[in-house]
């Protein structure tokens, strides 16, 4: 994952409601799996750590289940298969499985982005800085001042 990714993700999970969180988290994964298997014919030390951020971000989302409900006990199963599958792509170098991986990631997060559209809850964390077209406002009010590089110091002068 690039600086950037890590950045726009940085500001994407402070900005995000509980079900917009799952949504980053399978756009996480989906990215490391995608990253992964680019890269196995490059670099099969890349690979492995790739594919261990994506072990990673499906073991959160296991642990994080509600077990409570009968939607979760489904997908436990579901997590629980992903993790088998990149478990064998990971000690096998098998990348085609990693196909099976995107596909159910996607199917999946495909539905949570549907269910996120409907989550009025708010962001889940408070007092967290907010942008909106460029600027920056955090509680202290608005820097008006811009810098050469607006990536790395998100509006402030350094």
């Amino acid at each position: 994952m690039t600086k950037e990714s890590i950045k726009t993700y940085s500001y994407r999970i402070s900005q995000a409601s509980k079900t917009e969180l799952i949504v980053i988290m399978y756009d996480m994964a989906i990215e490391y799996v995608k990253a992964a298997a680019d890269i196995y014919s490059v670099d099969i030390e890349q690979y492995h750590t790739n594919l261990k951020q994506a072990k990673r971000v499906v073991d959160e989302l296991t642990v994080s289940l509600d077990m409570q409900y009968d939607i979760s006990n489904e997908l436990f199963k579901v997590y629980v298969t992903i993790m088998r599958f990149l478990v064998k792509a990971d000690a096998g170098k098998d990348v085609k499985l990693l196909d099976t991986v995107l596909s159910m990631l996607q199917k999946l997060r495909k539905s949570f982005y549907d269910i996120s559209k409907q989550d009025d809850s708010g962001p889940m964390m408070q007092n967290t800085q907010q942008v909106y077209a460029g600027l920056t406002y955090s509680n202290m009010g608005m820097s008006t001042e811009i810098s050469e590089d607006p990536v790395n110091n998100r509006g402030y002068k350094v």
